[in-house]
């Protein structure tokens, strides 16, 4: 899907197309890393120059600015995809991690009816090894179809790929390319529509990528690299990784589920804005929900 991108594009506008492009956010597969331990992380290897990451820095911050809610620069986007890049860089393939809790939210005390003082560990932070089939999967997203034996095998039904490494590499000096040309001392100098109608100009493959990518680094847990200590999370009202918490307690004394005080579901939440969809976001998630052959009911 090829995109053309105005001077100025808001983060609704940003998170609109990331949907039409078939972009899943909330199921993020690029690496992890921890984001309460600098030392668990010290290892893990990148992919981006200085140079280079810069230059998407600068990109991304256009794309997703800063205003009365983080962009993609504050929510870390880029380490997220630094790191994604280098999976296999690392000494055990940094793909998936275990799970299922992550450490941030409590047991749930069935007496009470109200949040434990226990907490599970942070299995987010325990790299799970790949399958023969995952490898291989995961080597041609990032290497292209040529890195792995039989690679192009499919390639009369499934277009080969170069991988995402050639795509944001021959990008990045795209980008560098185009900010040399209109006599700027490097691609962050440009102005914000400047560095948008550059990122028209770079190959639609790479916008695509580009658009999930930050998405994904956004908005998906914080052990994955980006949303640095869950700050998209919060800034857009979400939750994130609610278990083994969840939002109603079961009372066994009272028989029933309570609603935990600071993530209501049965009541509306007073600390969030009731007012309703804007009608562009209500368009948004109509066209999601419709889409994946669900129905609206008002």
């Amino acid at each position: 899907m090829a995109i053309a991108f105005g001077p100025v594009l808001r983060r609704r506008t940003f998170l609109r197309l990331v949907g039409a492009g078939g972009v899943a956010v909330a199921v993020p597969w690029l690496p992890a890393c921890s984001d309460r331990s600098a030392t668990a992380t010290a290892g893990t290897a990148r992919f981006f120059t200085a140079e280079e990451r810069a230059t998407i820095e600068a990109l991304a911050g256009a794309i997703v600015p800063e205003d009365q809610t983080v962009g993609a620069v504050g929510a870390n986007a880029v380490e997220y995809i630094d790191r994604a890049l280098a999976a296999f860089d690392n000494p055990e393939p940094d793909v998936y991690r275990a799970g299922p809790f992550s450490g941030r939210w409590p047991f749930q005390d069935f007496e009470s009816g109200e949040p434990s003082d226990r907490f599970p560990p942070d299995r987010f932070l325990d790299v799970l090894p790949l399958t023969r089939l995952q490898e291989l999967s995961f080597r041609i997203e990032l290497y292209g179809s040529a890195a792995v034996p039989n690679g192009d095998a499919n390639a009369p039904i499934v277009a080969s790929t170069p991988g995402l490494r050639a795509l944001y590499r021959d990008a990045i000096g795209q980008l560098d390319g185009i900010a040399r040309d209109q006599g700027a001392a490097d691609f962050a100098s440009l102005s914000d529509a400047q560095k948008l109608a550059a990122f028209n100009r770079t190959p639609a493959a790479f916008r695509d990528a580009f658009l999930a990518n930050v998405a994904e680094g956004m908005f998906s847990a914080p052990e994955y690299g980006g949303n640095r200590d869950g700050i998209a999370w919060r800034d857009y009202f979400y939750d994130g990784d609610s278990q083994p918490l969840g939002h109603s307690i079961y009372d066994e004394p009272a028989e029933s589920f309570v609603d935990r005080a600071d993530q209501p579901n049965q009541t509306l939440d007073p600390n969030r804005p009731n007012g309703g969809f804007e009608p562009d976001v209500l368009a948004f998630v109509e066209q999601v929900v419709v889409g994946q052959g669900g129905k609206r009911f008002f």
